[in-house]
């Protein structure tokens, strides 16, 4: 079918005496018209046209009109004619998209009710699918049931939940064999970052020195000067004890022997050369003596260093220290951590050693050339000596290892913070909670419940899969094209479940609408729940309707033959909706015969126009005079280039310099504000609402898209209100150019 023009229309609705002009109609053909001018009764006129029902047009008799109806077309099988409150022919290859069809198959604005279901699905089942439908209410009912039962247990176990966490995510904790090893340890982390600072204050610990004999006491005591001839140190031995000088008379004769000058003594001066005593005395006191003599002296003030009372005191009070220290670390630490233990006569200990080790130590001094043997007991403080370092380099290797865990806690420390630490603490108590009686046992009656109506519920889906069976391919094809269709809309929910029921004996589709897998029931009515009213904005109201039409189409086999209408499809939808709606237009006028587009605002016109990459488009408007419609060409290009479009270019050569009128730019700036809100919220402001009176809609209602402009848009009203009242009002350039960039702002474009 093709329609080829609307050659007369007269009495019907605003079409009176119907003016009509303009030539033969394109394939695609745009008309535009503002509300209330007559795309609604043309697709009125259509479908009485397509259904052969004159009530169609009967009921759109023009008030007062004088003259009968009448109606005459040119089709492309030839003129059809409507007079006399009827057709001549009917034209039954249409497809028209219209508030009707919406209100007829879809939804009803606010509700889908069971008209709008049962025109949707459309198909008898016969006497199984009833007895199929009558398992699945029983079974349905069954399952409600159990739900009760799962009600009742699940208030019970929600007394065992932590705060702070749900009764599913409870139940779904895992069990955890080492649970109380990992509490044990979450607990010590917790323990650790609630002292913090002191733990960051707090050094690691200090291995204590483990005092020994100096490596070289064993072989300095026995050591001796195989030069010095035992005969000579005989005999400066007889000479010390002939004269009792024992006490530093080595010393002294060591000191005098360098001092003989002349073969006379340094003290009387006598000769002693050739003296045999002075022979013994110079072979006595050589080089290798003094060395020998200054390593003995070295040894013992080594001996005092190491194992003196000083060093005792000195591993007691390290002992102390590490004791107090690892008592300090122990809580933060590996359980297996002992501290060290308090000294318990570690200096007497050492005071032993010492003690034999410092009598050898004289007597060898006493007698350098002699060797100063080990006594016993030397050799039984030594054995206790071994027994007590042991214990004390044990003791070091313990604090070794802890202080590598001291080294894990502080830096543990320095990225953890309390509230995690207690929220492992919490997690694991609650694991440990979820596996040990009471819960335990509930939880598992809990689980049998739920699987019970699992069960149940299954049983139910086998069923309806049964019922389903019938009309799988028709409905689960719709399914896939309709969210097809959505999904290149970009909209933010998707047909599911599509099936049918039973309700009212009466078969009709069921279906819900899907928001990121949150099923919504369109059969239930607006209430507490989410209902396709409270869920579906306006856009997506329209966009569904669409989607169904559009699906409609691409299972229409025969739509080469079809003339497709559409009525203001673009309604409430976004920017990336209109173009994608203007896009699907395009598509169906390459497989249908004809596409007629009717829409009261005159860019989605030229959105669909610029679609059609050369195919033939006639553009019409239905002008309007007191009372009256017609139809007339309509020069698309001009009207969308001019008005706003043409304000808005002024404005914004205005504010990038490019122009320098700031006379003309006062009044452009509301006017232009005026369209925009106009083509922003289309069928929302009569023609005669201006800016001052849009500003008031936007202040009664907070949830307005505007509410976040109000102020702009009131300061920008206030300011060019006077220029519009007196346009010889006294201006400044500088204030017109700033309230320019703010309109922009606005609108958009700068």
């Amino acid at each position: 079918m093709f329609l080829k023009k609307i050659a007369g229309i007269k009495a019907v609705g605003r079409f009176r005496t119907g003016g009509i002009s303009g030539g033969e109609y394109g394939k695609y053909t745009l008309f535009y018209a503002g509300n209330g001018r007559g795309k609604t009764t043309l697709c009125a006129m259509l479908r009485s046209l397509q259904t052969g029902d004159a009530t169609h047009l009967l009921k759109r008799r023009s008030f007062k009109a004088a003259i009968p109806q009448e109606v005459q077309l040119v089709l492309d099988t030839g003129h059809v004619k409507f007079s006399a409150g009827a057709w001549s022919a009917k034209a039954e290859d249409l497809h028209i998209f219209d508030q009707h069809f919406i209100n007829a198959n879809v939804h009803g604005g606010h509700e889908i009710a069971v008209d709008h279901r049962r025109n949707f699905y459309r198909v008898v089942v016969g006497p199984k699918g009833v007895a199929l439908a009558e398992a699945i209410d029983a079974l349905d009912a069954a399952a409600t049931a159990k739900q009760a039962e799962i009600t009742n247990e699940k208030k019970v176990l929600q007394q065992h939940v932590p705060k702070g966490m749900t009764l599913e995510a409870f139940l779904n904790l895992p069990a955890d064999p080492a649970v109380d090893a990992k509490i044990a340890t979450a607990e010590k982390a917790l323990t650790a970052v609630e002292a913090a600072a002191d733990i960051a204050a707090r050094g690691k610990l200090k291995p204590v020195t483990v005092p020994s004999l100096p490596p070289t006491f064993e072989a300095l005591m026995l050591a001796g000067l195989p030069e010095v001839s035992v005969a000579a140190a005989a005999r400066v031995q007889a000479q010390l004890d002939a004269h009792d000088f024992h006490e530093d008379g080595e010393a002294w004769l060591a000191q005098g022997v360098p001092h003989i000058r002349g073969g006379k003594c340094p003290f009387c001066g006598s000769a002693v050369a050739g003296s045999p005593l002075i022979t013994a005395y110079q072979g006595y006191f050589s080089d290798a003596y003094d060395a020998h003599k200054v390593a003995l002296i070295a040894l013992a003030e080594d001996l005092e260093a190491a194992l003196g009372p000083a060093a005792g005191l000195k591993a007691e009070q390290g002992l102390k220290d590490a004791a107090r220290d690892g008592a300090f670390w122990a809580p933060y630490l590996d359980p297996t951590f002992v501290a060290p233990a308090e000294p318990a006569g570690v200096a007497d200990d050492i005071a032993a050693l010492y003690a034999p080790a410092l009598a050898r130590m004289t007597a060898k001094l006493a007698a350098p050339l002699d060797g100063a043997v080990s006594t016993p007991a030397h050799q039984a403080a030594l054995a206790g000596w071994d027994k007590t370092a042991a214990g004390l380099e044990l003791a070091n290797a313990a604090m070794a290892k802890a202080n590598l865990d001291i080294d894990a806690v502080k830096a543990a420390n320095a990225k953890a913070d309390k509230v995690a630490a207690a929220a492992t603490v919490a997690a694991l108590a609650a694991t440990r909670k979820r596996h040990t009686a009471p819960f335990a046992g509930l939880a598992t009656a809990y689980d049998g419940t739920i699987k019970a109506k699992e069960k149940l519920v299954a049983d139910k889906e086998a069923k309806k899969d049964e019922l389903d069976a019938y009309d799988a391919q028709i409905l689960g094809g719709y399914e896939t094209d309709i969210n097809a269709i959505l999904t290149r809309f970009n909209a933010g929910f998707r047909l599911a479940k599509c099936g049918k029921n039973y309700v009212g004996k009466t078969p009709q589709s069921a279906y819900c609408l899907q928001f990121d897998g949150h099923d919504v029931d369109i059969s239930k009515a607006d209430g507490d729940e989410p209902s396709f009213d409270s869920t579906m904005s306006a856009g997506d109201k329209s966009t569904f309707a669409l989607a169904f039409f559009l699906a409609q189409l691409d299972r229409d086999p025969n739509l080469a033959k079809k003339l497709v209408v559409f009525d203001d499809p673009f309604t409430s939808l976004d920017d990336f909706r209109r173009e994608m709606t203007a896009k699907a237009i395009f598509r169906v006028g390459e497989k249908a015969s004809q596409v007629l587009v009717f829409s009261h605002d005159k860019y989605f016109l030229d959105a669909v126009r610029q679609k059609l990459h050369g195919a033939p488009c006639v553009t019409m408007q239905i002008s309007g005079s007191v009372g009256n419609s017609a139809l007339e060409p309509w020069n698309i290009e001009r009207e969308v280039k001019e008005g706003y479009l043409q304000d808005h270019m002024a404005l914004v050569d205005y504010a990038s310099g490019l122009t320098t009128d700031a006379k003309a730019m006062r009044t452009t700036m509301r006017p232009l504000l005026e369209k925009y809100i106009r083509y922003r919220f289309p069928n929302q402001l009569l023609d005669g609402v201006w800016l001052g009176e849009m500003l008031k809609i936007i202040r009664a209602d907070p949830t307005h898209a505007l509410t976040p402009q109000y102020k702009e848009l009131d300061d920008i009203n206030e300011y060019t209100a006077p220029f519009h009242h007196d346009p010889n009002t006294a201006f400044n350039a500088d204030e017109v150019l700033a309230h320019a960039k703010r309109t922009l702002a606005i609108v958009g474009g700068c």
